[in-house]
């Protein structure tokens, strides 16, 4: 169910937490997707992932990769400027996915996975609280990747969504999904 994003927030933080537990050790990845009406980029550079960590007019910024899982609070993170997002751009779409690392894991065998969405002032901010949250191991444990969060630009306004849309070939399948042949 789409929920009307207060007018005030014009910058967001979508942060990914995660702890892997004591049997497993694996890399969680953050990444998103600038759409079209056809809900398709237009290219790479609406594509912000650990290879490419800025889009058009920098509207999304990546904070890094961490492959750990072992930082306390966020690991990864994107800042989004909902004002520097192109016109003709439709959507926001955040996912979560394993590195491909050859192991199968799923959502269901960590401690915690949690992605949130939080207002911002700017880039550096960490915001105060989540106005949105899911855990992944909780909510969505039998999956390995997965679109998760979604924010729609409408009339007067933005909104957002929880999706939670898996997809079971990672993130080559969410890049074909949503009209990329990136590789990743």
């Amino acid at each position: 169910m789409k929920t009307r994003l207060d007018s005030s927030i014009n910058k967001i933080r979508v942060g990914l937490s995660w702890n892997s537990g004591k049997e497993y050790s694996f890399d969680l990845d953050l990444s998103a997707f600038l759409l079209d009406e056809k809900d398709l980029a237009r290219g790479d550079e609406d594509f912000v992932f650990y290879n490419n960590t800025t889009s058009v007019n920098e509207a999304l910024v990546l904070s890094g990769d961490d492959r750990s899982g072992m930082i306390d609070g966020t690991n990864e993170s994107i800042f989004a400027d909902l004002e520097k997002i192109p016109k003709n751009i439709r959507k926001a779409v955040f996912c979560v996915t394993f590195d491909d690392s050859g192991e199968d894991y799923i959502f269901g065998e960590a401690e915690s996975i949690v992605i949130y969405a939080t207002g911002v002032s700017d880039e550096f901010d960490k915001g105060k609280s989540a106005f949105c949250t899911v855990d992944l191991a909780k909510h969505c444990p039998q999956s390995s990747a997965m679109a998760v969060l979604e924010f729609s630009r409408s009339d007067d306004g933005w909104e957002y969504d929880i999706i939670c849309d898996s997809a079971d070939f990672g993130l080559l399948e969410l890049c074909s999904r949503y009209g990329l042949a990136a590789e990743v």
